[in-house]
């Protein structure tokens, strides 16, 4: 018998959270942080008590056999070192809402991922991009690759997603079968992977998908017929910043999402072809390198902030920028806004483009904005997003054709739906199903 409990991530963005559990071990999936109002990163993290924080405030599940001794006691938990069954975590990618909660497991527990999710986790640590300290003991498991403790199997699936190395998963028990699909789309670098992990997962006895594009707007799922109106992807964004480097005279500015490393690397060869030379901050120059260390990385001298450097990538200055704006494009994270007031009257357009701040529900998103039209700097939201539209979940769906189909990670599941399905679950928070034999019971 196989128990599969839904701790959280399930009418919201952020923070799934389920455990597969049978007689000899236990798998959990994934651990972020639940987006929650109750938290603010202006407050300050209590370090010896973060992880007993995060779980009264609910950004953390209540979940025993993960947790070291000590917090595990006060919240009345079974420690990880006390537990009875095998624990280990799959990670579907490195997104802050899937792995965020990673420094708070006990340092022991197995955590299996891609092995490009580990080369950017490890990048991450690297340039202090965790919020609370690196987890020791994860494991990088290449893609088609399995991870297997006691009698569960996880067979790790590449998926396109807007962060390099994301993947979704078949876990497998004496049971069943159960697709996880993690977060994907079909409109990035990578749609065949999304396909193919489709077509792998056919059958599947569970399908465990995402649904964050019905979040926000009526959706009559099941009668789609055909795919949305054409969908912008990276392809077609590539050639959008290729014709503005080619028809822009002055500066151009780009704000990407800074863990989308393929998007940065491409950037980097089209502004290239165009004769024009992307500056990066540090931080993201990193994250390049670590992937594409034989790419022309250059790091603009007003984000080192009294670093040395990144490696040995060139430092393009200030004054050459100034000198000859029309032969660079900078890119700025939101916290190095104030490096456009050295350039105003240079800068040709300012590209957002799914960085921080994340969306215009942000406040700080309003804040940018204002900044931007008081320098009278034009600017442009040319952003793709990270998540399949609602056709393409329905296509999914359909792909899979499971027995039992369990939407989450959306603020409406219950519109993620098929007449394909035979069976559907919206689970409650804390809810329990049984897979036995290949039959699900509530």
């Amino acid at each position: 018998m196989t128990r599969i409990t839904f701790y959280k991530g399930l009418r919201e963005i952020g923070g799934t959270f389920v455990a597969v559990e049978t007689e000899k071990a236990v798998c959990m999936f994934d651990f972020g942080f639940a987006v929650s109002d109750r938290c603010d990163d202006r407050i300050r993290l209590r370090p010896r008590s973060a992880v007993e924080d995060y779980v009264r405030i609910g950004m953390l599940p209540a979940a025993d056999g993960i947790y070291e001794e000590g917090p595990a006691a006060l919240l009345g938990l079974t420690s990880f070192r006390n537990r009875k069954k095998e624990v280990f975590f799959f990670i579907s990618h490195m997104h802050i809402d899937h792995m965020g909660g990673l420094g708070m497991l006990d340092p022991d527990v197995p955590v299996c991922m891609s092995e490009d999710s580990l080369r950017l986790y490890h990048a991450l640590a690297d340039e202090g991009d965790l919020l609370f300290r690196a987890h020791g003991s994860c494991i990088g498991i290449p893609y088609g690759g399995t991870f297997s403790r006691g009698d569960i199997s996880v067979r790790v699936l590449a998926i396109d997603h807007d962060v390099i190395g994301a993947s979704g998963a078949v876990i497998s028990t004496p049971d069943g079968d159960i697709a996880y699909t993690g977060d994907y789309r079909f409109h990035g670098f990578h749609p065949d992977r999304t396909k193919a992990f489709g077509e792998i997962c056919r059958g599947a006895d569970i399908l465990i998908t995402e649904g964050v594009t019905v979040s926000f707007q009526d959706v009559d799922m099941p009668s789609l017929t055909e795919p949305e109106e054409a969908v912008r992807t990276e392809e077609t964004l590539q050639k959008e910043m290729a014709c503005a480097a080619a028809e822009k005279d002055g500066l151009i500015v780009v704000n990407p999402y800074n863990r989308n490393v393929e998007r940065i690397h491409r950037l980097i060869g089209t502004f290239s072809e165009e004769g024009r030379i992307l500056a990066l901050d540090p931080r993201q120059a990193a994250y390049v390198a670590a992937f594409y260390p034989d790419d022309d990385i250059r790091i603009y001298e007003g984000t080192l902030r009294g670093r040395a450097g990144a490696g040995k990538c060139p430092v393009v200055l200030r004054d050459e920028i100034l000198a000859d704006p029309g032969k660079y494009v900078l890119q700025l994270d939101y916290q190095d806004l104030y490096e456009l007031l050295d350039f105003k009257g240079k800068i040709s357009h300012y590209f957002h483009m799914d960085g921080v701040p994340l969306g215009s529900y942000e406040e700080c998103y309003k804040k940018m904005s204002a900044f931007l039209d008081y320098l009278h700097i034009s600017y442009e939201n040319v952003g793709l997003g990270g998540h399949a539209r609602p056709y393409c979940l329905k296509n999914m769906i359909e792909t899979v054709d499971p027995g039992v189909l369990i939407p989450l990670h959306s603020f409406r599941p219950e519109q993620v739906n098929s007449d394909w399905i035979r069976r559907r679950i919206l689970p409650r928070e804390g809810q329990t199903i049984i897979l036995q034999k290949g039959e699900v019971i509530e």
